[in-house]
């Protein structure tokens, strides 16, 4: 007979604590969906306490249904900022306007950004905040297309005062909607770590981020088919109104705030910070910005990051003139384009990588990987055009040779976006993933802005300058640790768990000794 406590070897060599007690009845504490505790004979009555706990993480269908409306408005919103510059001569000659105010229309997207990402990030840190940041942009999305057929509806283009009246409905609709873009950015990696389990988060990130881009994308091929001549503009609006009521009413239906339970041991986390952040403010978001930027590897990799997606997106707006004259503005375009399309492909492929367990943790390998990849193929694209330093292209080109060193360019520089949100909500675990996000694309756009000042006349140091960033920033991925410790909470506490779930089932089992 077992007198003291003792680890018992069950029948599957599993070992067992059991601590017994001369005398007292049995004190079985049932865990649901626990079965029932049988003591062998032989053994004096004992008072049997688990090794750990049995939580189960439960991946939900809705996590499908959230991803993709989130997406959808994502998508929204790029199209809306990408309304007007696609088709810039009719909307010059719909509105008598200069290309400088469609210039301005777009250029509201960076500029407005910037001081509403803090707004954005107190919003998502509240009770529910993901909820109520995303119904906002649903409404800011139909706000904003609204404003903008105002004009075609209460006066007609042959009116001596359209100008006047069109210029502040489009201005104020372009604003609104420039106001919602950090919502579309920042809680990227919060929604795939709050509904998507470990090994889908990369994969959930990385479509959030690519629908975005794809709105924008697709907007060079359906808003030049939509006005064919500067009269048919009104119906690209009503179209992008069409888009943003079916985007609010769905939104308003059923958007779920939080799964009823947490998929991953991060997640539970978030769920539980949520609950106690009600009263979170600016002090929490200074005291979070303090510890991001004192912290070396989570500075290089969102600089790094930060200014080379800037940079890129700069870059590739001005394909026109760079390429001009051997190349026209529709093949320009058209590289443009594929460019694009190359990014989402590589941003999938590689956040499927990314996400399987040989891969899990080798995010700076991967990230190197493809900004070497990137620098490799615009040092191609460079020796194929003139540049600041010669006339004449040093390699032949043709739109093959253009077309493939921009889209391999864009193939690596999308497959990196991703990969950055995850290592950086990696390296700052347990803080909220909308902190490092939000930090990430304020550089962006912090570098987007300001190259829009000297791009339209210093394109040829553009050029130039997009290679510099790229390799300055491999210098400083270099340098940069990866620490997983999000992935480390998540290992640690699932080993316990398994420990705990073997415990329990193997008191059962135990066989009578002598």
């Amino acid at each position: 007979m077992i007198a003291d406590p003792a680890l018992v070897i069950s029948e599957d060599n599993t070992p067992v604590v059991v601590i017994p007690q001369e005398n007292i009845p049995t004190l079985i504490i049932p865990q649901e969906n626990t079965p029932a505790v049988v003591f062998p004979q032989g053994y004096t009555p004992a008072l049997v306490f688990p090794q750990g706990s049995t939580p189960t993480h439960i991946l939900y269908p809705t996590r499908f249904y959230v991803l993709g409306i989130f997406s959808f408005l994502a998508f929204n919103q790029s199209a809306f900022w990408l309304t007007f510059s696609p088709v810039s001569p009719s909307t010059q000659i719909y509105y008598n306007i200069p290309s400088s105010t469609v210039d301005l229309l777009l250029n509201w997207g960076p500029i407005i950004f910037i001081p509403c990402l803090p707004l954005v990030y107190l919003l998502l840190n509240k009770r529910n905040g993901l909820r109520r940041a995303v119904i906002v942009l649903a409404i800011g999305g139909l706000v904003s297309t609204a404003l903008r057929v105002i004009p075609s509806i209460v006066t007609s283009p042959s009116s001596p005062r359209f100008k006047d009246i069109s210029l502040p409905f489009l201005h104020a609709g372009q604003i609104i909607n420039a106001a919602c873009g950090p919502i579309v950015m920042a809680p990227v990696s919060q929604l795939s770590c709050l509904w998507f389990g470990p090994s889908e988060r990369t994969r959930a990130t990385t479509l959030a981020i690519m629908t975005n881009i794809f709105g924008s994308t697709v907007s060079f091929l359906i808003n030049p088919a939509i006005v064919s001549r500067p009269s048919n503009l009104p119906n690209l609006l009503y179209f992008h109104l069409a888009l943003a009521f079916i985007g609010a009413v769905i939104t308003l239906i059923y958007f779920p705030a939080q799964p009823p339970t947490p998929p991953s041991v991060a997640a539970e986390l978030l769920m539980q910070e949520g609950k106690q952040s009600s009263n979170s403010g600016f002090t929490d978001f200074m005291k979070g910005l303090r510890a991001c930027m004192s912290n070396l590897s989570f500075v290089l990799l969102s600089t790094a990051g930060g200014i080379m997606n800037g940079t890129f997106a700069v870059w590739a707006g001005l394909f026109s003139v760079i390429l001009y004259p051997e190349y026209s503005e529709t093949q320009a375009g058209w590289f443009g384009f594929f460019s694009s399309l190359a990014g989402i492909i590589g941003a999938l492929c590689l956040g499927v990588l990314a996400d399987t367990p040989q891969f899990r943790r080798r995010l700076k390998m991967l990230i190197l990987i493809s900004f070497i990849g990137c620098f490799l193929s615009v040092i191609w694209f460079q020796l194929s055009v003139r540049s600041i330093f010669y006339h004449a292209p040093i390699l032949g080109s043709t739109q093959f040779t253009i077309g493939l060193s921009l889209s391999l360019a864009g193939l690596f520089q999308g497959a990196v976006s991703p990969l950055i949100y995850e290592g950086l909500a990696e390296i700052m675990y347990p803080l909220p993933e909308s902190l490092s996000a939000s930090i990430l694309v304020q550089w962006n756009n912090i570098a987007c802005v300001s190259l829009l000042f000297i791009a339209s006349k210093q394109y040829i140091l553009i050029n130039l300058l997009v290679l510099i960033v790229i390799a300055i920033s491999i210098i400083m991925i270099i340098f940069a640790r990866i620490i997983y410790r999000r992935q480390d909470e998540e290992e640690q506490k699932k080993n316990k768990t398994i420990i705990g779930m073997e415990m329990d089932r193997n008191v059962s089992t135990i066989e009578s000794h002598p």
